[in-house]
């Protein structure tokens, strides 16, 4: 799980500008929304559509789980946990490395 994962958080870097949003709570925000609604997507859940910023992480989400069933065959391998455990663990881990090891410290200053 622990390469599928490094796949997935390279995969994102290298194609996806919404991990780097200017602010620590934007890039948790935007992490977490799109790839809550790409977990959804992928083990085919109902997604919430009641906000526009719902409707934006799902925009997001959509294309980038449509990216990776294609780029990715093994998903069609994985069942509904295993999918769901994947997309917990990348979230986790861009998380990781756009937040918690972040060497930008503009992401937490109050005054920009």
């Amino acid at each position: 799980m622990e390469d599928r994962v490094a796949e997935i958080v390279s995969f994102i870097q290298q194609r996806y500008l919404w991990q780097f949003a200017p602010r620590t709570w934007d890039r948790e925000e935007n992490i977490n929304g799109i790839l809550d609604q790409a977990s959804e997507l992928l083990i085919g859940q109902e997604v919430s559509l009641d906000t526009p910023k719902e409707n934006c992480f799902y925009a997001d989400a959509k294309f980038f789980v449509n990216e990776i069933k294609s780029k990715f065959l093994w998903l069609n391998e994985m069942d509904n946990a295993q999918r769901k455990a994947l997309i917990n663990s990348t979230k986790a881990k861009m998380i990781e490395i756009t937040i918690t090891k972040s060497l930008n410290l503009e992401v937490d200053n109050p005054k920009y």
